[in-house]
């Protein structure tokens, strides 16, 4: 059975899901999953989770560009896979403003 839940996305790669609307300052995205595929979104968040820059990761290897450079096309690819994902099981409303998004960003 789908259920409604909200697509937080905050500063930087913070994602959150939550069963209800939070903070009107987030930009929340409606989507209706069941739990298979809330499970996908929670496995997507956690990558995001694991990707947030800690300052010992700096410190241990800070002239690493590869790895540097292997983390920002990881978090592209993830953060591209999230909208699609949003956008796949998005509510009528949240389609209409992923389009919208899109259509300012691309200039059209």
């Amino acid at each position: 059975m789908k259920q409604t839940f909200y697509v937080s996305i905050n500063q930087g790669s913070r994602v959150e899901l939550y069963t209800e609307k939070t903070d009107p300052q987030l930009i929340q995205f409606a989507v209706e999953v069941d739990e298979a595929e809330v499970e996908e979104f929670k496995q997507l968040i956690e990558r995001f989770r694991d990707k947030d820059v800690e300052p010992q990761q700096i410190f241990s290897h800070p002239f690493d560009e590869p790895a540097s450079d292997r983390e920002k096309e990881s978090v592209k690819y993830d953060t591209r896979y999230l909208y699609e994902l949003i956008y796949k099981h998005g509510t009528e409303k949240t389609r209409r403003e992923l389009e919208e998004l899109q259509k300012q960003n691309t200039g059209a």
